[in-house]
């Protein structure tokens, strides 16, 4: 009596990559995500000084903003010094107690923001604000 022994085919291992199409999906999506909330929230690219003393401003503001380059924006939107006196001056009007708040980058030159200064008051705002990252220790 002989005996014949068959061979099972083996089935030959392969590599399921629909979980890792997820896993890439995933990251994708992610690292989209971060970034888009990584952006500085005023759209501007300032890098503002520090201050161990800064703290938060309550009340109605209107925020100026100076570039690096000198550029002067009202609301993420560029402007003269010009407007920029007749914009704060209506906003005064409406509501006297509105606060300016001025965003300098920290190599602004000190004349400009100076000269923002002036402006402010010259449109008639009686408080002003500087801008100020709070110094970590």
């Amino acid at each position: 009596m002989s005996f014949r022994f068959r061979r099972t085919s083996r089935k030959k291992p392969r590599i399921d990559i629909v979980p890792m199409v997820d896993i890439m999906t995933f990251l994708i999506v992610f690292f989209m995500l971060f970034t888009t909330f990584r952006t500085n929230p005023a759209g501007l690219d300032i890098k503002l000084p520090r201050a161990e003393t800064a703290t938060p401003q309550q009340a109605s503001t209107t925020i100026v903003t100076i570039d690096k380059s000198g550029n002067v924006y009202l609301d993420d939107k560029k402007i003269s010094l010009d407007n920029l006196k007749l914009t704060i001056n209506q906003r005064i009007q409406k509501n006297p107690n509105e606060i300016v708040v001025i965003r300098a980058d920290d190599s602004t030159s000190y004349q400009k923001l100076v000269d923002v200064m002036d402006v402010a008051r010259l449109a008639g705002a009686a408080k002003l604000a500087l801008a100020a990252e709070i110094k970590r220790k």
